[in-house]
């Protein structure tokens, strides 16, 4: 007597809603290293050159660490009160740091020496970036305006007014000295020129306040963080907005840069840092932190990612290594070494009789050998929220025996609800429409045709449930189809202009 075939699971590709853990993650990254700071974290910097240093700007004092080691490589405490935004130049040899009484202070990275203290301001200033020349500073400062300094005479060259409330955030273009974009708190973005000082060339409304804005590459894109929306916006385009997304549900507080200006990461108070792609700004990535996060930045590399939080942490997580393929052949050199001796080679001679691995017997394919079909198909369905391609496979198997009808007769009301939701959750979907349609028909001779008696539940999951179902799954298959025609004209509109003028078009024509 033969064994007992059991039942075969479909195995489907994997569809998944959203790709945010998916295939196109972030990375896989290792478990990350904390610190613990006095203060809130108003700041993280990243150093743009070798070895990227990282500073974090934290009640009084900047403090620069070393990222290899994960240590102190020199603090900065020359504030009177608090420090605020420290920002690295771009050749990553000098820092800029704002101070509460309004002053912004340079340092020497490799000497801790203070170089220069700039003077002018009359409230806080919490951000500061050096151009793209190295040779000047601005200021985004709480007095409502934006200065511009010079560092080699220590004096302010301009200053910026336009704005009616505190300036918390600004960039300066990477492409030239001379353009800057700042937000505020009357809820604007500014793009200014300093050859044209009375007035900014652009302001944007984002309709909250703004905590931070940066450039996209090639600086003709502005990205605005206010309220929980981050906005998009085209500056040679006299500030159209292109586009506006919300990954989070809190306030957005920090912007900043990654995959070679691929890829834009935000911090929120909702304890979690985003990965958006600039291609579709669609959400690729996510991390979550045991805090609300002010700051956050990348390594140019994508080696590390620092976040700074409201409760003084600061947490690194780095990449994990990939190994070389010189790496894994040691490791799998050394982890046959210890199997050498219970590994056996076979001579030529030998018949080798593989041992057949006993497989427990699954209990729905025990009912299926007992014909006992009803409690095969309840066995699944109490399975199908969990495991929806097993009821699907335990239905197929039922047709093929030709003893679906046997199991689905006999039902009481639940259980026919059970089935009816089972197909109005997976019948738009392409994988068991076939089957969940038969299914469908079968249940409405059954329980509607031939039964005159069918009670007011029943015939409501009907008409309700699934009705409705397959008026979406008509709805779905029209708007597939009004999609084909659209595709069909964008592609011959796209072909215009590039006929076919050879003699071969001629032979083709004689032909037909």
């Amino acid at each position: 007597m033969t064994a007992f075939k059991n039942t075969e699971i479909i195995k489907f590709t994997a569809r998944r809603k959203d790709y945010i853990y998916g295939d196109r993650n972030w990375g896989k990254w290792q478990q990350p290293v904390t610190i613990q700071e006095y203060g809130a974290i108003n700041k993280i910097s990243i150093s743009p050159c070798d070895p990227h240093y990282f500073a974090i700007t934290s009640s009084s004092k900047v403090l620069i660490y070393d990222p290899v080691v994960k240590d102190v490589f020199k603090t900065l405490a020359n504030f009177k009160e608090a420090a605020f935004g420290a920002k690295f130049r771009r050749d990553g040899k000098l820092l800029c740091a704002g101070t509460s009484e309004g002053e912004i202070k340079v340092f020497d990275i490799t000497t801790k020496t203070m170089l220069r203290i700039l003077k002018g301001h009359t409230a806080a200033t919490h951000r500061c970036e050096f151009t793209s020349d190295n040779y000047h500073v601005v200021s985004f400062c709480d007095d409502k305006t934006v200065g511009i300094w010079d560092l080699a005479t220590e004096t302010r060259t301009n200053t910026l007014t336009g704005h009616t409330d505190y300036v918390r955030c600004g960039v300066t273009a990477s492409g030239g000295s001379d353009l800057l974009v700042s937000g505020s708190y009357d809820q604007t973005v500014a793009l200014w020129d300093k050859r044209t000082p009375g007035k900014p060339v652009v302001q944007i409304n984002h309709g909250a306040p703004v905590e931070d804005v940066i450039l996209l590459s090639g600086d003709s894109l502005a990205v605005s963080a206010g309220g929980n929306h981050i906005k998009i916006w085209d500056l040679t385009a006299g500030g159209k907005r292109l586009t506006s997304v919300s990954p989070h549900h809190k306030t957005v507080t920090s912007l900043c840069l990654a995959d070679g200006g691929q890829s834009i990461i935000s911090a929120s108070l909702d304890r979690q840092v985003k990965r958006i792609s600039t291609s579709d700004f669609s959400t690729t990535g996510s991390m979550s932190f045991p805090s609300s996060v002010l700051s956050v930045d990348v390594h140019p590399n994508n080696n590390y990612v620092v976040a700074g939080m409201a409760d003084g942490l600061v947490q690194i997580i780095e990449r994990k290594k990939e190994l070389s393929k010189d790496e894994k052949t040691a490791s799998r050199r050394r982890s046959n070494r210890y199997r050498q001796f219970t590994h056996f080679t076979a001579n030529t001679e030998d018949i080798l009789v593989k041992e057949e691995k006993k497989r427990k017997e699954a209990p729905y394919d025990s009912f299926l050998r007992k014909y006992e079909y009803t409690q095969a198909l309840d066995y699944a369905l109490n399975k199908a929220r969990v495991n929806p391609s097993l009821l699907h496979s335990v239905l197929f198997e039922l047709m093929r025996r030709e003893g679906l009808q046997k199991a689905l007769a006999g039902r009481d009301e639940e259980s026919i609800k059970k089935i009816i939701n089972y197909i109005y959750s997976h019948l738009k979907d392409p994988r068991f429409q076939a089957v969940l349609l038969h299914v469908a028909n079968m249940l409405v001779d059954m329980y509607m045709v031939t039964q005159g008696g069918t009670s007011e539940p029943i015939m409501k999951s009907f008409s309700v449930i699934l009705l409705t179902c397959l008026e979406k799954k008509l709805q779905v298959d029209k708007d597939l189809i009004k999609l084909q025609g659209c595709i069909d004209l964008v592609l011959a509109t796209a072909d215009t202009g590039h006929q076919n003028t050879r003699i071969e078009k001629e032979l083709l024509m004689k032909k037909s």
